[in-house]
């Protein structure tokens, strides 16, 4: 059987990408979505709002690696790496937020269970895109 007769799973990768930049208009921790808390940070505390742009950031830069795997299979690596790069400025985000407003954690709403859900799918992404290269390979033998 084939690799390229079944869904193609690198779709996943901008599914999950696109989660993560929409985590960024929907509440949290609060009735505030990021993009308000980061407006509202920005008139109070400058160099702690910028960690609120970090979910779309996340977001761009893993769907910039989800199409760059779309447009040639030789880019796996590459995107591979961008995703990581992402996932990087998701995960500094996720434990700076999360620990700072701990005390919040029982006003959790959609955007954080969404951005959870959205990291998992590009972490997958990146598992079948790194396993991919030995489906291609091992149908070759």
């Amino acid at each position: 059987m084939k690799f390229k007769n079944r869904f193609d799973l690198r779709v996943l990768g901008i599914i999950g990408s696109i989660l993560l930049i929409i985590t960024e208009f929907l509440p949290w921790f609060s009735d505030r979505s990021c993009l308000d808390i980061y407006l509202l940070y920005t008139v109070v505390a400058v160099e702690d709002s910028f960690l609120y742009l970090f979910p779309l950031i996340s977001g761009i830069i893993g769907l910039i690696g989800s199409i760059l795997i779309l447009y040639s299979e030789e880019f796996r690596i590459n995107s591979v790496i961008i995703s990581f790069l992402g996932l990087g400025f998701l995960t500094f985000f996720l434990f700076k937020i999360v620990s700072s407003d701990l005390f919040l954690i029982s006003n959790i709403s959609v955007g954080f269970y969404l951005c959870l859900v959205g990291f998992l799918i590009v972490v997958i992404n990146v598992i079948l895109i790194l396993r991919m290269k030995d489906l291609i390979f091992s149908e070759g033998n």
